[in-house]
Formats: structure tokens, C-alpha cells, sequence
């Protein structure tokens, strides 16, 4: 049972000596089997003696609001508690902070943990979670932008952000299904849907796909690797284009992510580039993070700001 948990659990000077400042910004919206896993990672960074803030979000924009008003002074690590639209938030309230930041990391309690993946950290070790959080170290990461909001891991069109915008309207069936509610979605956008062409125009040359995630690490949708050639410390984007269509087209490359195949078909093209365009049907939604975050025509691009993210040691 959650009590109080939008209270300050322990004074941030608290944190016994070397010990690590903590504000951890959770939705409390979450079901009971995460919030059990959430204070199960809390309860081991008490033992350890570190000094645990706890700021509960009530809205969409809390997170970014709450990031955006810590500095380093008082913190030395931001934890975002949630999925990867949780850590969007709050790396971009860390970015519109303007100053020194503190670090970030995550537990990781969302739907596909995308981030978790991406950094070798499996969402059911908590014990590796909370360790993570109070000994790992920072890698500085460079984040990409789309129309001016900020992105961790990828920013695409197509049928991936339809169907993202499909889950917004459909948002019990995640909070109910999960993973399935992706798939339930995408066959339902799969038989509505007009796969549009889209334009992708980067280094002076032009693709033409039905869908383009431009992406700034390997994984996407989970533990599946999409673009193999881009870590998160590299400023660049590696992007994936895909140019089929329709039911067959989705089914194809639906199979070949989770076997480790899709950059290897041979009509996917994956480019690798700091910037790009992408033109398509005017007010096409743009997803990042797994969230929409904007409209066609998008530009995409690195970012000149970066973030300091604490990985397993």
C-alpha cells in the first residue's frame, strides 16, 4: 500500500556519508504488481543508506515538470519509475532545466522497457535495479530531438506512431493486455490503415518507406535489436526504413524484429546520419519514446544537449 509517497521520505542531507541523493518520480496510476516491484528497489536503496525523495506525478507533464525544477544541488540522481514515456518526460524536464542537472536512471516498470534493454538491465533483477541506481555509473548520452522535443531511443512515422496513437485512444487495453495491446493494435491499423508513403530526406539524398524510425540506440520494442550500428553515446541516428505496405508487409517485418532479422532483409534500408526529414501526409503523428510527440513534416535530429545516465556496472 502506497502511503504518502508524494512526501519527502527522508531529508536529501540524510544519505549517509558517499551515499547517493535520490528524488524518484513515480505514477502512482500503476498496477499492484509494480508498485510491489517499485518499493521492493526503494527498500534496498534505504538499506543502503542513500536518501530517497518520492514525487508522485497526477497528470501527463508532471515528470517534466518535476525534473525540470531539480538541480544537482540537491540531487545526484533523478530516477524516472515508469516506462520509457516516463524517462521522455523527465529528460526533457532536465533539459528545459537549463543548468546542471543531476544524473539519471530508471526503474524500469513500463510496458516494453525499451531503455532497460538497451543498457543491459533486465526490468525483473530489482535487485540489479537498485544497485544500479545507488553504485552505477554515468555514460553521457546524446539525445536526439523531434520538432523540438527531446527523444532518448527513437522518433518515427508511419505505422509504429499510428498505432502509438491508436494505444492513446485505446488506453485500458494497454493498462489491461500490456505487450498484446500492441499487437491488437496493429492488426486493427493493419486492415484500416493506407500505409502512406512517406519521404525521408537525410545527407542529400532521398528515401522514399512506408514507415522510418529514426533511432539513437540498438533495441526497439524491447530486447529487439532494429538498428544495430548506433549506441547511445554516439551522435548520430542510424534510421530504418521500411518500405512495405499493408497486412503481409507488417507480418514480415513483425516476425523478423523479434528474430534478430529485420536490418538484414533486403529491402529495409538503414541509414546513418546526425539529421533528417521526413514528409508524408500533413499532421501524420510522429511518436517518440513511445509517445506522440508531434506531426508530419518532422525534423529529426541530435541534439546538442546530452544526459548523464547511470548504467550497470
Amino acid at each position: 500500500m502506497v502511503q504518502n509517497m508524494a512526501q519527502m521520505e527522508m531529508p536529501a542531507t540524510a544519505a549517509a556519508d558517499g551515499q547517493r541523493r535520490i528524488m524518484v518520480v513515480y505514477n502512482p496510476a500503476a498496477g499492484p504488481s509494480r508498485r510491489k516491484r517499485l518499493h521492493a528497489v526503494l527498500d534496498r536503496l534505504r538499506a543502503g543508506g542513500c536518501a530517497l525523495t518520492i514525487r508522485e506525478t497526477t497528470r501527463r507533464g508532471d515528470a517534466e515538470e518535476i525534473a525540470r525544477d531539480a538541480s544537482a544541488g540537491d540531487y545526484d540522481i533523478i530516477v524516472a519509475a515508469g516506462g520509457d514515456g516516463t524517462v521522455n518526460e523527465v529528460v526533457n524536464g532536465m533539459v528545459a532545466h537549463g543548468g546542471d542537472p543531476p544524473m539519471l536512471a530508471i526503474i524500469p516498470l513500463g510496458t516494453a522497457n525499451v531503455l532497460a534493454f538497451e543498457i543491459g538491465l533486465d526490468p525483473q533483477d530489482l535487485a540489479r535495479v537498485a544497485d544500479t541506481i545507488a553504485q552505477g555509473l554515468p555514460r553521457t548520452v546524446h539525445l536526439g530531438v523531434a520538432n523540438g522535443r527531446h527523444f532518448v531511443l527513437m522518433a518515427g512515422a508511419g505505422l509504429d506512431a499510428q498505432v502509438v496513437e491508436g494505444i492513446n485512444v485505446h488506453a485500458t487495453l494497454k493498462r489491461h493486455t500490456g505487450k498484446l495491446a500492441y499487437v491488437v493494435e496493429g492488426f486493427r491499423q493493419a486492415f484500416g490503415y493506407d500505409f502512406p508513403a512517406l519521404q525521408i530526406r537525410a545527407d542529400g539524398q532521398v528515401y522514399e518507406g512506408r514507415m522510418a524510425v529514426a533511432c539513437k540506440g540498438r533495441h526497439y520494442g524491447g530486447p529487439f535489436v532494429a538498428a544495430p550500428g548506433v549506441t547511445l553515446e554516439d551522435p548520430k541516428l542510424e534510421v530504418c526504413i521500411l518500405p512495405r505496405k499493408g497486412l503481409a508487409g507488417m507480418l514480415r517485418y513483425g516476425l523478423a524484429l523479434p528474430l534478430g532479422k529485420l536490418p538484414d532483409l533486403p529491402e529495409v534500408t538503414l541509414v546513418s546520419t546526425r539529421s533528417l526529414t521526413i514528409v508524408g501526409p500533413r499532421g501524420a503523428p510522429v511518436q517518440a519514446d513511445g509517445d506522440i510527440v508531434a506531426r508530419l513534416p518532422a525534423e529529426i535530429a541530435i541534439a546538442k544537449e546530452t544526459v548523464r545516465l547511470v548504467v550497470p556496472t
